[in-house]
């Protein structure tokens, strides 16, 4: 996994590259979350992996998913994925290329896994605490977990933060065994 984003960073700050230059950031990030979404599909996949249908071809497929069809730098960098054959690593290209938006725009994404759904008030205290950490505009991405029991598990780039409770028994059971 940690080699498809190697592979995929090149890919993704050159389609930052381009959008920041035409100043349509948000509409690659658009573009690049829907193709990650239609290449995921198993019979794009299928389509797409076929030797014995043109690059091409495969290309006007993709470009028939998103709002502008005639765009003809996405249609290139799709040719040029294609080619390389990167196009499978869509969905680390356009989680790349967001983490760059968010940087460029000094947006800070927190993910904040929880077992029940924050209220607003806690969610916009989770905002106000982060925001004077770092300095910078949050988003919270909030993703339910009924596996985690209680707590909260918090991640900022590649710092963790784990409260759960889970992780409080993980470590007792550490301490019990050594």
């Amino acid at each position: 996994m940690a080699d498809n984003y190697s592979y995929s960073r090149p890919y993704a700050e050159a389609a930052f590259k381009m959008a920041l230059e035409d100043e349509v950031i948000n509409m690659w990030s658009d573009d690049l979350k829907t193709l990650a979404i239609v290449i995921a599909d198993k019979d794009i996949k299928a389509i797409l992996s076929d030797p014995n249908i043109q690059l091409e071809s495969s290309a006007k497929l993709l470009m028939g998913f998103l709002a502008d069809s005639n765009n003809l730098k996405i249609k290139n960098y799709i040719s040029l994925l294609l080619e390389n054959k990167r196009i499978f690593y869509m969905k680390e290209i356009a989680e790349i290329f967001d983490n760059l938006k968010s940087s460029h725009n000094n947006i800070r994404i927190v993910e904040v896994e929880t077992s029940l759904k924050l209220s607003p008030s806690q969610t916009q205290s989770l905002i106000d605490l982060f925001r004077s950490k770092y300095k910078s505009e949050i988003e919270i991405e909030e993703k339910i977990n009924p596996n985690l029991m209680a707590g909260i598990k918090i991640k900022v780039n590649d710092e963790v933060i784990d409260l759960s409770l889970q992780n409080r028994f993980d470590q007792i059971k550490q301490q019990l065994i050594n």
